[in-house]
């Protein structure tokens, strides 16, 4: 045996051991290396890269392996393979790639769905991703027979009269044949054709004119390229390790001289393929290893909406509608996936773009572009389980709040806070309870007792807007924020959403996650929380306004047990939550109950106000102006099912107060079984 090294690059780069005889047993021995005549035969000794192998072993192990590999030849245990054929080693020849499904020209060959019936090969069509040269690589993508040639030909022809920047503008068609008799062949390949003289031989001797074939196939104007791809198909007996099938597939690659294919002479180098499996939707969801989303609407498809769109995507998701009306404009490059490249363009129809080209041996019918603004949509929505939301636009949440859903669709919204500090990821539970707006608002609310919300609300009353002008006018700025920060947000909600769209919608909660970004100690440090959302208690005004009051979980029960608590005597207090005057809702997420100086009786309560308004301004201060006193409640022990004359009395006096802050006047009234809401503007 001869040990080859690289004197340049040894001992980077791995040895091979050769065989010194010409008689070297190749055909009858796995493992091997696909050489041509003139070659020694060269031992395969490991499955993955030879060079990263040896860089983790000795010389001496390396030759150790050789032995065995001498050893396991001689006593007949090389070829052991689990049942299966160990297919040809082509390292180390390949000049460049050609992609396509096995399973696709699997199955052509196998129910042998010959092109024209007398030449035992199929035709299929691609396109050339390399334009010029020996390194030009291929992707075949679908079969051609017979019947839609002619179309398929046209087609091409008016294609090539057009621009052919595009890759999608450089169509090629591959030929793949297969031994005539279907004989299988259990011999290892050991003789690599490399030169048209020896492929002519090769395919003889597999009963194929190969010259006769190419010229009757240019006759038919299936060839029109310089370059020409061929596959043959080898039946082996056992199935090929890796593949679901009996064939092996060799990859040949000739540039046909200007004359065509008159003018090959036996000289014309060949050259070797070698065979790589598109990116598919199954590939990207076993490369991901993780939960497959739903068929997905993803709104707006700005920085953080293209993260989220090619987090899901690369995951194998191809039922995706993304709606967005703006275009990629150049200050987008700072934290936006799409690139120079799509300047210009509508976000969500680049977008597209992009990921129908990740998914060329897919139906990608299903990628889908709305440019549009999201008000507009309507029937787009019974197409999917998920509508995510990333646009930070209480116009878009005010519209899905009111927007009749399917009811196994469920609404996600995902924003970043705290100039960048923190992640928010809402999502609604069950039948839309807790709603968007109950979720976003609740965020607010929380401040009053987590100190990462509490740090944001306060910033955000006090921070001064950091934006940067990117043209003329009042509406040209965009954030100061940098793409990794924005990655991290967008990567860390890419892992929530896939745990909160596999839960049982009908056992679902509705979720507050954040997730946390802290600088503020050099080194970053992050951190992540989930919060649980029950559903909230939703009470219709009483009085006809229209309005409805909605309350976190929990608060219901509270206002009874008060009542109870204290009956027969009243009792009552002020509501703390926020209204929303476009949706004509109130949320409360807390009570302050007797505050001093309240006292009450069997037949009336009257509220206190003793140290009150400092205790509602602290809760501003600490959620940022956003949530305070929003409303009075007090309890009807004997059961009065409405308002009292002194309560028609107490309303009129505070709507002529709350109409100068403004706010809707709310009034909570408590019976022992009941809850009763009377709102007015």
């Amino acid at each position: 045996m001869l040990i080859l090294l690289s004197l340049t690059r040894f001992p980077h780069a791995a040895p091979f051991i050769l065989s010194d005889r010409k008689d070297f047993p190749k055909s009858r021995l796995s493992h091997l290396y696909f050489t041509t005549d003139d070659e020694p035969a060269r031992l395969c000794l490991v499955r993955n890269n030879p060079h990263e192998w040896f860089a983790t072993i000795k010389l001496r192990d390396f030759l150790d392996v050789g032995g065995q590999w001498l050893y396991k030849a001689a006593t007949g245990q090389l070829n052991e393979d689990g049942g299966e054929f160990d297919p040809t080693r082509l390292e180390g020849n390949i000049f460049s790639t050609h992609i396509y499904r096995y399973d696709l020209i699997n199955e052509v060959v196998f129910n042998d769905q010959r092109f024209v019936p007398e030449l035992p090969m199929a035709l299929f069509a691609g396109a050339q991703i390399l334009k010029t040269g020996k390194n030009a690589s291929y992707q075949t993508n679908v079969h051609i027979p017979f019947i839609a040639f002619d179309t398929v030909r046209d087609a091409i022809a008016k294609l090539l009269q057009g621009d052919t920047e595009d890759q999608s503008a450089n169509p090629v068609f591959t030929f793949v044949f297969w031994d005539s008799d279907g004989a299988t062949e259990g011999l290892y390949l050991t003789s690599r054709p490399k030169n048209y003289g020896q492929l002519k031989l090769f395919f003889s001797l597999r009963g194929i004119s190969l010259h006769q074939a190419l010229l009757k196939l240019e006759e038919l104007g299936a060839i029109y390229r310089r370059g020409l791809s061929l596959i043959f198909a080898i039946k082996r007996p056992r199935r090929v390790i890796g593949y679901n099938g009996n064939y092996e597939f060799i990859n040949f690659l000739i540039l046909l001289p200007a004359e065509g294919v008159a003018g090959l002479t036996d000289n014309e180098e060949v050259m070797l393929q070698g065979h790589i499996e598109p990116f598919s939707k199954a590939t990207a969801r076993y490369l991901s290893a993780k939960s497959q989303m739903p068929a997905t609407l993803y709104i707006g498809a700005g920085s953080l909406g293209s993260k989220l769109i090619l987090h899901d995507a690369r995951s194998g998701n191809i039922e995706l509608g993304i709606c967005d009306n703006d275009n990629m404009l150049p200050h987008n490059l700072a934290r936006h996936e799409l690139t120079a490249d799509q300047l210009g363009q509508n976000k969500a129809e680049a977008l597209v773009t992009v990921i129908k080209k990740f998914y060329s041996a897919d139906n990608s019918n299903k990628i889908v572009a709305i440019e549009s603004d999201a008000i507009y949509l309507d029937r787009e929505f019974q197409e999917y389980q998920c509508i995510i939301d990333t646009t930070a636009s209480v116009q878009v949440m005010n519209f899905l709040i009111s927007k009749q859903l399917p009811t196994n669709t469920r609404y996600y919204k995902a924003e970043i806070a705290d100039a960048g500090a923190l992640g928010l990821l809402y999502a609604e539970g069950y039948n839309r309870n807790p709603r968007m707006d109950d979720l976003v608002n609740l965020a607010c609310f929380n401040a009053t007792k987590n100190e990462q919300l509490r740090i944001w609300r306060i910033n955000d009353v006090h921070r001064e807007v950091t934006t940067l002008n990117v043209g003329l006018g009042c509406s040209s700025t965009t954030s100061v924020m940098a793409d990794d920060t924005l990655g991290f947000h967008a990567s860390v909600f890419s892992r929530m959403l896939a745990k909160a769209t596999t839960q049982e919608s009908h056992s679902i909660s509705g979720l507050l996650a954040i997730s946390s970004l802290d600088e503020s100690k050099g080194f970053p440090s992050i951190s992540t929380e989930y919060i649980d959302v029950q559903a909230f208690d939703v009470l219709n005004c009483k009085a006809g306004s229209g309005w409805e009051v909605r309350l976190m979980g929990g608060i219901n029960e509270l206002l009874l047990a008060n009542g109870n608590r204290q009956a027969p005597k009243e009792t009552g207090g002020v509501l703390i939550g926020i209204a929303n005057y476009k949706t004509k809702t109130i949320h409360v997420f807390d009570l302050i109950t007797e505050p001093q100086g309240s006292h009450g009786t069997y037949c009336e309560f009257v509220r206190g106000a003793n140290g009150l308004p400092d205790e509602i301004d602290e809760i501003k201060r600490k959620t940022g102006e956003v949530i305070g006193y929003i409303g009075e409640w007090h309890t009807h022990p004997m059961n009065l099912k409405g308002l009292s004359i002194q309560d028609e009395k107490t309303i009129a006096e505070l709507r002529v107060l709350n109409r100068t802050v403004p706010i809707p006047t709310c009034a909570l009234i408590v019976t022992p079984d009941e809850l009763l809401a009377y709102v007015y503007e």
